[in-house]
């Protein structure tokens, strides 16, 4: 297994996901650990992976951090929460 962190700065624009994917993918990475995604809380789940995001539920778009997981190992993950006091 192999996994890291990234500092994505944003994912609030039309195809991040795609390229985080692709980027993650490319460096063969299973879990990734992502700060400053700027996107509400939310669990997207697509073929290939998966994000687990927590953020602000606000129209500023700040803040954020979540986790990326391949799809091999989104089997594993039964449960999502994170404290509210990660984005503060």
């Amino acid at each position: 297994m192999k996994n890291g962190t990234w500092i994505v700065r944003s994912l609030f624009w039309s195809g991040a996901l795609k390229v985080l994917h692709n980027e993650l993918s490319h460096l063969d990475f299973d879990v990734a650990v992502l700060q400053e995604t700027r996107l509400e809380s939310c669990i997207k789940k697509f073929d290939k992976f998966a994000l687990f995001n927590s953020g602000l539920e606000s129209k500023k778009h700040e803040f954020g951090c979540g986790f990326y997981i391949s799809g091999k190992f989104l089997k594993y993950v039964k449960d999502f929460k994170m404290s509210p006091k990660v984005n503060k």
